[in-house]
């Protein structure tokens, strides 16, 4: 069994085919948003995700990734009979969808138009098959490449397919790839990647109701296509160390599984030898094999003892995250290595964030509260990119220091434990995502967070008795990303791929802090443009679309702590959501100081009273 599925009958050895979920929902869509609640009694919009089919029409190119038995080629394969005038796959295609665990139904939304397909499965001549497509002239045309991970060089691939989407823009392009192959991909920026959820639970539960299946259902949210699929054959949920000895021998997708059990079988030396001769051959099954050892088991000291190692391959490295024990040699080796390769870069950026995961989870030992220290004087402020953020002019600031990092999640629940304020957010206190940017904050949280903070500090000597922690002013903020040269980005002029976590790194969602230390300010900051909306004091005004208090800055009453609660206060840097024209040192953005999103946060000034 492989992708995007619908029912094609209810007997066992059949392939169910159900609606795939993608992980970008309409909130994440409309205006790549910030939201506002009325109150903090209010409850966060349960996210309502787009289909698999709706993405590909959604944009000119796309990549869509899921691990082993995500459903990527019976998509690939529906899809593209669909489009070729398959009546029963169109039918699959279009049905209605269970957008979330919470049940809600909808009809999807497609083309009325269908393109053609050409498509190219794994084995097939991907350039054969863009040849072809080209080869078409300018009819609407849809290229899916399934399996990218098995393609002799993926990166030089994919720049050849945007490459062709630039010369015709009558091509579409839908590739298809392992969720773990694709973190050591590189991708252009022009073909945004997107991951698959799986099926939703109501979505198997209707089916296996309709079709007279019992047993097969479980407690998961969101279901691997290829598990669900083992489960209806077997009458009863599988566990993933199962489907080694229970998938048939033609099931392509339980290969990494299968690799996985053979792993398993070795001694550890043969293991640790097999590995690390061949990481990119094995790295696949590894990580699902730690998947599958628990870390209070006997062989997983040893193994983490093995791939540990301060010279090991950043994959192998994310492999024994998995397995080693907080407080344990192995941990203090891994968690140094994982500095080292973070502050180096040069990582593709699916690597750079699960090493920040695995860091946050074993206790990232870096100072994440570190300040970088701006002189006085007059900077550029302001440019051409968007009408509300010109025209470029000077502003002054005083001496300030800023930090060097937004707030993190594992400092700012420090103080929602001290205080008893509440908080939002649905996963701050992961402890995986300990290192990630602090969000779903208001302005009134950020500011009560600098006043907590500021009795911290100074009590631990951190601050003097005449200085305060607060949120930056506009002002201040800018001089901090751009410097006294004024950078468009923090780094340069010119926009540049893994220098920032904006909407090409396709992460959409935050990730550990500092992972792209290409990306740093003049003034050593990091995470300035991308990853989280920053709140600043300065106020915007009403309007979202043009604000009262413009540029150039004058001295108008724009920093007035007590305005309004319906004058909006202005955020800066983008979000992992936002393009390069957004995210950069000169775009301004703006929000209501009551209102919050998964996408906005703080950094702390630290200035004289």
């Amino acid at each position: 069994m492989t992708s995007d599925m619908t029912a094609t009958g209810g007997r066992p050895g059949e392939t169910a085919i159900l609606p795939l979920l993608s992980r970008f929902t309409h909130e994440d869509k409309e205006a790549k948003g910030l939201r506002a609640f009325s109150g903090e009694e209010a409850e966060p919009r349960r996210p309502v995700h787009f289909t698999a089919a709706e993405m590909v029409f959604m944009f000119p190119a796309l990549l869509l990734h899921a691990p082993d038995g995500g459903g990527k080629t019976t998509f690939a394969r529906l899809l593209s009979g669909a489009l070729n005038g398959e009546e029963t796959a169109r039918r699959h295609l279009s049905r209605p969808a269970y957008r979330n665990a919470e049940g809600d139904l909808q009809a999807q939304i497609l083309p009325e138009v269908l393109p053609e397909a050409v498509f190219c499965g794994r084995g097939d001549d991907a350039d054969a098959a863009l040849a072809e497509a080209l080869s078409r002239g300018d009819t609407q045309l849809l290229l899916i490449i399934d399996a990218l991970e098995t393609r002799a060089d993926p990166a030089a691939l994919l720049a050849r397919c945007a490459a062709a989407i630039r010369e015709r823009p009558s091509l579409r392009l839908l590739i298809l790839c392992e969720s773990r192959a694709l973190e050591a991909i590189r991708r252009p920026a022009s073909i945004p990647e997107y991951g698959l959820l799986g099926l939703a639970r109501p979505e198997r539960a209707a089916f296996e109701t309709e079709n007279g299946f019992s047993g097969a259902q479980d407690d998961e949210d969101f279901l691997l296509p290829g598990l669900w699929q083992l489960a209806l054959d077997l009458g009863r949920p599988v566990a993933p160390n199962e489907v080694a000895a229970r998938a048939s021998a033609g099931a392509d997708w339980a290969k990494t599984f299968r690799d996985a059990a053979a792993l398993e079988a070795m001694s550890d030396e043969a293991l640790l030898e097999t590995v690390t001769a061949q990481p990119k051959r094995w790295v696949g099954p590894l990580d699902l094999l730690c998947d599958q050892i628990l870390p209070d088991a006997p062989r997983a000291a040893a193994l983490a003892h093995g791939l540990a190692r301060a010279d090991a391959d950043l994959s192998i490295l994310l492999c024994a995250g998995k397995l080693v024990t907080l407080g344990t040699a192995e941990a203090e080796t891994l968690t140094a290595a994982l500095v080292g390769a973070v502050a180096a870069g040069g990582a593709p950026a699916g690597l750079r964030r699960r090493a920040g995961a695995v860091l946050a989870r074993l206790g990232d030992p870096r100072d994440l509260e570190e300040l970088a220290g701006i002189p006085a004087g007059t900077y550029p402020m302001g440019g051409d990119i968007h009408q509300n953020s010109a025209p470029p002019h000077h502003a002054p600031v005083g001496d300030f220091r800023i930090g060097v990092y937004p707030v993190v999640n594992a400092a700012y629940l420090r103080f929602v434990l001290e205080t008893g304020r509440p908080w939002a957010s649905g996963n701050g206190r992961n402890r995986e995502r300990a290192s990630h940017p602090a969000t779903d904050l208001t302005w009134h949280d950020a500011r009560a967070y600098c006043a907590w903070v500021t009795e911290r500090w100074r009590a631990e000597g951190r601050i003097g008795r005449d200085e305060i922690a607060r949120l930056p002013c506009e002002r201040e903020w800018e001089a901090a990303a751009r410097g006294p040269s004024g950078r468009l980005y923090p780094w340069g002029e010119d926009w540049a791929g893994e220098h920032a976590n904006g909407e090409e790194t396709g992460f959409n969602d935050i990730c550990t802090v500092g992972l792209f230390p290409e990306g740093r300010a003049p003034s050593g900051c990091l995470d300035m443009a991308g990853q989280v909306w920053e709140w600043c004091t300065t106020l915007w005004g009403r309007d979202m679309a043009a604000p009262s208090f413009a540029f150039p800055w004058q001295a108008d009453g724009r920093e007035a702590l007590d305005a309004p609660a319906n004058i909006r206060r202005v955020l800066r840097g983008g979000c992992f959501s936002s393009p390069a024209w957004k995210a950069n040192g000169v775009y301004r953005g703006s929000l209501e100081p009551a209102g919050s999103w998964r996408g906005n946060g703080f950094r702390i000034v630290v200035a004289k009273g």
